[in-house]
């Protein structure tokens, strides 16, 4: 049951625009060195990179960056790939059993319950779609965090969990990549599967760099864990935020088995 109206969703104050950043996601070299930056990586990323490109091992990276799409040099995609997309959003299917091996895989890694879709968008590509943090020499500070990008189409959507409960929720689309002025846009409260959540717009401007920025998250706790799912922002608010109430009633959290 979704608690909130159409009505509601369509008072949505539209997203502001995406500040242009120089260089863009392209001119980012990760190689390249920084020395106000010990990981290898330029001090203000944009991007997935700034967010997983510490988090997840070198095969999981290279296949995110190739697929990730919301770097804040492309400002004018979402745009030109509303245009593709379907007003009524993708018809979803039963998940693959490699995404539902990796989502036991990852519950065992972090030792906690993962958020794993049942059903998904068809088309979806389960690669990198969940993942642990810090693993295989990737940065330690994100063990414990569950990582995941993957496109469907035209949408892309990212999903996180917290190896604690989180009450800000801009440390939730930013992990350990966090800084103090970080910021997300509430937008409303809802309940989804008996699940209590809070839908979130993530403005690029005050999320530099995070892989959820522009995207329409919805975010919860159960236990001692957050948990945050979410589409870029691709045809609408209203589009996105239906998209992801779609996906989150098929969510399960699930463990090791």
């Amino acid at each position: 049951m979704v608690a909130a109206s159409t009505a509601q969703c369509d008072r949505i104050a539209p997203a502001p625009p995406a500040r242009a950043r120089k260089g863009g996601a392209a001119a980012v070299m990760l190689a390249g060195r920084s020395s106000k930056d010990p990981r290898g990586l330029p001090e203000r990323t944009s991007g997935i990179r700034r967010l997983f490109a510490t988090a997840i091992s070198a095969p999981v990276l290279l296949v995110s960056l190739a697929l990730c799409g919301c770097a804040g040099s492309n400002v004018a995609a979402p745009a030109v790939r509303a245009k593709r997309a379907s007003s009524s959003g993708p018809r979803f299917v039963a998940a693959s059993p490699e995404l539902i091996a990796e989502c036991h895989s990852t519950a065992r890694a972090v030792a906690y319950a993962v958020p794993c879709p049942r059903m998904v968008p068809q088309g979806f590509a389960a690669t990198g779609a969940i993942g642990p943090g810090g693993m295989d020499g990737a940065a330690k500070l994100w063990r414990g965090w569950v990582v995941g990008s993957s496109y469907v189409g035209a949408d892309h959507l990212v999903i996180t969990a917290s190896p604690k409960p989180l009450r800000n929720y801009a440390k939730v689309v930013n992990g350990p990549a966090w800084y103090p002025k970080a910021r997300v846009k509430p937008l409303a409260w809802l309940s989804v599967g008996g699940r209590r959540v809070r839908a979130v717009f993530v403005p690029p401007d005050t999320n530099d760099g995070s892989a959820f920025a522009h995207h329409v998250v919805l975010i919860w706790t159960v236990g001692q864990h957050t948990y945050g799912v979410g589409f870029h922002e691709v045809g609408g608010l209203r589009r996105t935020l239906k998209l992801d109430v779609t996906l989150l009633t098929h969510i399960r959290l699930v463990s090791e088995r």
